[in-house]
């Protein structure tokens, strides 16, 4: 099928690269640019004919954006009213053998994990057994006790000042983890970097200590409870959890862009990744069809009282009196969409710039994994959820799609 291609001569071009704060310029080859008309697609199930017009403007858009960013391969998903009506793969799982992409494909899902690990608080506190304001070591008495106490709200909003994850592939490759004892010990003795509750620092690491509350408020495994009280009752067959060595029938080959984390100058094999150290954080494989069941659920209902979903939901407000777009696990910012423009209220993970600039702008990327970019939106609204998750790192257009998709659907509800 790549012959089919037309033919285009690779490039070389010159790009400032920082070494030891110095600019030193180096020559990256930035490989053919693919025709967006050519671009394979699949798709298990016929689009429903009633959005075939929003189908065919969100198909035009996703080979458009697939082609510029030269994504491997790319899949999506949108439900409206809690119903499937569109998924489709584009280009390939697995590039050297033109494996392609289709709905059933399993990707990373990076820090989208994270609303699903919300989700478990959520039934749990519904359940009244787990206070978030209470210190986290009402549930995991072994973590140290730090400079102020963390509650376990603080660590989901961000704002428990439990460090970043440092860098790609820390303490995963060659690595297991079997419990929390051994997720947490990499950064349980560590000082918090400020006072709880007062500044936003993105923490995968707060996310691991917010799994182990989980498992402990639950009285059973992290993993156990969210596949019983989440995954089974949504149907989300193919939501898994990325140990190594399991080897998952239907998942992607990961890629990491060859230069500057841009897939646009090439992609090669992925460093191989044990998840399990991350888990409760960004460890799970999905397709964007089983997310978009998780997303239309999240807005009605069926798995968490609406009242519930509406605090983990709700921004964090700071003592300056600043709101940050951080809630509880998700991203909430108002976007302008629609045949109007009117400001939307959209609610996800891996958005990047996209919920601040609107549908048409830039983005600075999605809920990145180690071989993959992942993004959920919902627009509560008009009842949409959208989910695109391709297999790469450092995708860009994986956020500014899902808004793109939003708004060509929004529009077209409009105008029925």
């Amino acid at each position: 099928m790549r012959n089919a291609l037309p033919l285009l001569v690779a490039i070389a071009v010159a790009v400032p690269l920082l070494v030891a704060g110095v600019a030193v310029w180096v020559w990256v080859t930035i490989p053919p640019q693919p025709d967006p008309d050519t671009l394979p697609s699949h798709v298990l199930e016929p689009p429903s004919p009633t959005y075939l017009a929003a189908v065919e403007e969100g198909r035009s858009i996703a080979r458009s954006l697939i082609a510029e960013e030269k994504l491997p391969g790319l899949s999506l998903a949108v439900a409206v009213d809690g119903e499937i009506v569109w998924a489709e793969g584009f280009r390939w799982a697995d590039l050297d053998n033109e494996k392609p992409v289709t709905p059933a494909t399993l990707f990373r899902i990076g820090g989208v994990t994270k609303t699903i690990t919300a989700a478990a608080v959520g039934l749990l506190s519904e359940r009244a057994r787990l206070d978030l304001d209470a210190s986290v070591q009402r549930y995991v008495p072994s973590f140290p006790e730090k400079e102020w106490p963390i509650s376990t709200r603080q660590l989901m909003a961000n704002t428990a000042g439990i460090r970043s994850h440092p860098g790609e592939g820390e303490g995963l490759r060659g690595t297991s983890c079997a419990n929390d004892a051994d997720r947490l010990a990499p950064f349980a003795d560590d000082p918090l970097r400020f006072r709880p509750g007062t500044e936003v620092l993105y923490s995968t690491y707060g996310w691991v200590l917010v799994g182990a509350v989980v498992a402990a408020a639950a009285n059973e495994p992290y993993l156990d409870f969210v596949q019983r009280e989440i995954l089974a009752p949504l149907g989300m067959e193919s939501t898994l959890p990325d140990i190594g060595g399991r080897i998952q029938p239907g998942r992607a080959r990961f890629y990491y862009p060859r230069f500057a984390l841009n897939p646009r100058y090439g992609v090669h094999d992925a460093a191989p990744m044990d998840m399990s150290c991350i888990l409760p954080a960004g460890g799970f494989l999905s397709t964007p069809s089983d997310l978009v069941r998780f997303g239309s659920a999240m807005m009605s209902g069926a798995l968490l009282d609406l009242s519930i979903i509406e605090g983990l939901q709700q921004p964090v407000k700071l003592p300056s009196g600043e709101f940050t777009e951080q809630a509880l696990g998700w991203a909430v910012s108002s976007v302008p969409m629609g045949i109007d423009g009117a400001a939307t209220r959209i609610v996800g993970h891996g958005l990047g710039d996209a919920v601040r600039r609107g549908p048409l702008s830039a983005v600075n990327g999605g809920g990145h994994a180690f071989g993959g970019t992942a993004s959920l939106l919902t627009a509560p609204e008009h009842r949409i959820a959208i989910a695109v998750a391709t297999n790469v790192s450092g995708a860009e257009n994986v956020s500014l799609l899902a808004t793109r998709l939003a708004d060509a659907f929004v529009r077209f509800l409009q105008g029925r």
